[in-house]
């Protein structure tokens, strides 16, 4: 799926996040309007709620009941997943005998409905959007002709053309040949919706959290963004986001001391040997990476509880091993939705910090505080003060 997430792509998307993001900007200044302090975490929430579904061409914006319907379900597909967790850990063999499913069945269901809904749609009216779901149907037909697939079977499902011949794949005799086309697209769509909804509003939280408690680092954040904006005449747009090299620092910093995955987990595909050790790692063995202690590593990083953006000049890049940092993985299995993510989030602050200064307040928690959940590091609330600033940059 990674041609799902190539520049070209990403780049006819920016328009829809560019959208999301002018309205997170209305909504923080509405509540700023209160004069009281506001919760981050919310707006940020309700702005990764839009990004996501626009991109499978479902407009919520305007449409509350859809919107807490997906949130919803959102929530609570991981309802009771650590107790199913436990179980699976603890007795496999017990949990694969009665079916215990490790995320809640009911709003799987749900999203599958919406998304097969759409796909149907696009098959009868012969539609195409630049949107993730596209992309991704685009994607499993481009491997599809890759394949030389031709299955020859007259009875097409909605993704018949997307698909690949399960007669030469070993896990087609499982299932059968229309259930692992749509539930490859199916689970695919999901998995974007899930992952990118707490991620992408835990990680703004952070940041902006982080600029309030930093004000000279916040100056210093507006001023690129100004200057970048005055050469674009006031135009958002990918290569002005990609010349934004101290908000990218800033990003990382925040990734690094905040990574929302705090914990990576492989398993070894052959016998490894660690180096002169004489310790030998067995094929199929678990390695679990801790991705929150590594960037605490005093070693790696120097003084690791400070927030200092310039670890990420690339000169202070070069002085560490690259495996040093990993917010979001590394090699063949690191995230897909990387760029996306990183663009998405970028865009955000960028509309942020151009129309607001953020300030630390009596109700805002130092240090922050975490909720406990499904293996996210996920902040409670985050009580700010924003203040519009008078100053502000026109954004386009």
């Amino acid at each position: 799926l990674t041609p799902a997430f190539t520049t070209g792509k990403i780049k006819r998307m920016i328009d829809i996040i560019k959208e999301c993001g002018q309205t997170a900007t209305e909504n923080f200044r509405t509540a700023a309007k209160r004069g009281k302090p506001l919760q981050a975490k919310s707006i940020y929430g309700a702005f990764a709620m839009d990004v996501i579904p626009v991109l499978l061409s479902v407009k919520l914006i305007h449409n509350d009941t859809k919107k807490i319907n997906l949130l919803n379900s959102q929530r609570s597909i991981f309802n009771g997943f650590l107790d199913q967790l436990i179980i699976f850990l603890l007795f496999p063999k017990l949990a694969k005998f009665f079916k215990v499913p490790i995320l809640s069945p009911k709003p799987l269901e749900f999203f599958r409905n919406v998304i097969l809904q759409i796909m149907e749609e696009r098959k009868n009216t012969g539609q195409t959007r630049n949107d993730f779901l596209q992309l991704l149907m685009a994607t499993l037909k481009q491997n599809a002709e890759e394949l030389k697939v031709d299955s020859g079977n007259e009875e097409k499902d909605v993704l018949s053309d997307y698909g690949h011949d399960e007669s030469t794949d070993p896990i087609a005799k499982f299932v059968s040949n229309k259930n692992l086309t749509l539930n490859a697209a199916v689970a695919q769509s999901i998995s974007f919706f899930t992952a990118g909804f707490d991620t992408i509003a835990s990680t703004l939280s952070f940041a902006t959290y982080l600029l309030a408690v930093h004000p000279e680092i916040q100056d210093r954040m507006y001023e690129e963004v100004r200057q970048v904006l005055q050469k674009t005449e006031g135009e958002l747009t990918y290569e002005a986001i990609q010349e934004m090299k101290y908000l990218d620092n800033v990003l990382s910093e925040t990734l690094r001391l905040y990574p929302v995955i705090p914990r990576l987990e492989r398993m070894t595909e052959a016998d490894c040997k660690l180096g002169d050790t004489g310790i030998v790692v067995p094929k199929g063995m678990v390695i679990v990476i801790p991705t929150y202690a590594l960037h605490q590593d005093p070693k790696l990083f120097p003084d690791p509880e400070k927030f200092d953006p310039d670890r990420f000049l690339p000169e202070e890049r070069a002085k560490r091993d690259s495996y040093a940092y990993l917010p979001f993985g590394d090699g063949p299995r690191h995230c897909i939705g990387m760029r996306f993510a990183l663009i998405e989030v970028k865009t955000c602050l960028a509309y942020v910090i151009a129309n607001f200064k953020m300030h630390r307040c009596p109700e805002t928690k130092v240090p922050l505080e975490f909720c406990l959940g499904p293996g996210l590091l996920i902040p409670k609330d985050i009580a700010l003060r924003f203040e519009e600033r008078t100053d502000k940059i026109p954004l386009k």
